[in-house]
């Protein structure tokens, strides 16, 4: 329960780097590169994951729009939102919800690990 970290990219290349980065951190992960499938994970088993990284622009779903589906049935859960490009919405989530973060890309190992260690303390 609550021990996984579910990763999420529509680019498996970048979707598997981050994967081994997080589990080089100790962290267990669960990886998808469809948001939907993701979305369903979630909803499913939400008590197995701790937290969600995800990718902003991807097919059929945004990495936003998944969030704010989770947070229809999950407020608690730590998002993480990664992309290269800002958006107006950000400041106000950023402002409106304590669990939502994000991370600009291209980023670094080091940053992402220092925001892991922010959420987990």
């Amino acid at each position: 329960m609550n021990n996984k970290i579910l990763l999420l990219d529509d680019e498996v290349s970048l979707l598997d780097l981050l994967g081994d980065f997080v589990e080089d951190m100790g962290h267990d992960v669960e990886l998808f590169s469809n948001p939907i499938l993701a979305l369903e994970s979630v909803e499913n088993a939400t008590s197995d994951y701790k937290m969600i990284i995800t990718d902003h622009t991807m097919p059929e779903l945004s990495g936003l729009s998944l969030i704010s589906k989770v947070r229809e049935f999950n407020k608690d859960i730590p998002c993480i939102l990664t992309s290269g490009t800002a958006f107006d919405e950000i400041e106000s989530l950023i402002k409106s919800d304590p669990n939502f973060y994000y991370l600009k890309k291209p980023y670094k190992k080091i940053e992402l690990e220092k925001l892991l260690t922010e959420i987990n303390s």
